[in-house]
Parts: C-alpha cells; structure tokens; sequence
C-alpha cells in the first residue's frame, strides 16, 4: 500500500475523531476521501486527500484555503509550516461556539 494513501487515511480518521470529541454539535462525514464537517453556525469544512500533490487540503469556512504536506514526520502547512493537528486546535479555540 502507498505511504500516501496510509498517512492520508490515517490523518483523516484523527480529524474527524477530534471534531467528534471536542468540537460542540458538530456534524462530522468521512467518505472515501473526503471528510465534511459542519459547525455552527452552519460553517463547513471540507478536507480531502489530494493524490496528484500528495496533501491534504483544508477549505475552513473560517480562514480559506490551506494545503499540507507530510514532511519530517508530521502534516505541515506548506505556507506556514504549521501542524496540522495545532492549525484544527487554534481553529476550534478560536471559532468553537
């Protein structure tokens, strides 16, 4: 199996696992490659593999567009070299109603 695929699948899962257990009401789908997760008010995040760069993608209905790649271990923002899981947390401390 592909590193990619594995990692990919993998960070999905947590993802949707943190929304689940730490962001209030939030309605959280993981389908094939993509996950959607709506939070109130009716924000929606969509998050999804991208096979051709090898990232993640984020749409946050709070702060735009952002992509991830794997690189030393970790998820990293290509433009800001944040962590995936630390850029969802500052999200939810931020937005989280």
């Amino acid at each position: 199996m592909d590193d990619f695929y594995s990692l990919s699948s993998l960070i999905l899962e947590e993802i949707a696992e943190f929304f689940e257990s730490s962001w209030p009401q939030a309605d959280v789908d993981l389908l094939e490659e993509t996950l959607t997760v709506i939070v109130p008010p009716h924000q929606k995040y969509v998050i999804n593999k991208h096979n051709l760069t090898r990232q993640i993608w984020v749409a946050s209905p709070f702060t735009g567009a952002h992509h991830f790649h794997f690189k030393e271990g970790k998820w990293r923002c290509t433009r800001t070299g944040t962590i995936l899981q630390d850029f969802f947390k500052a999200e939810r401390v931020t937005y989280a109603t």
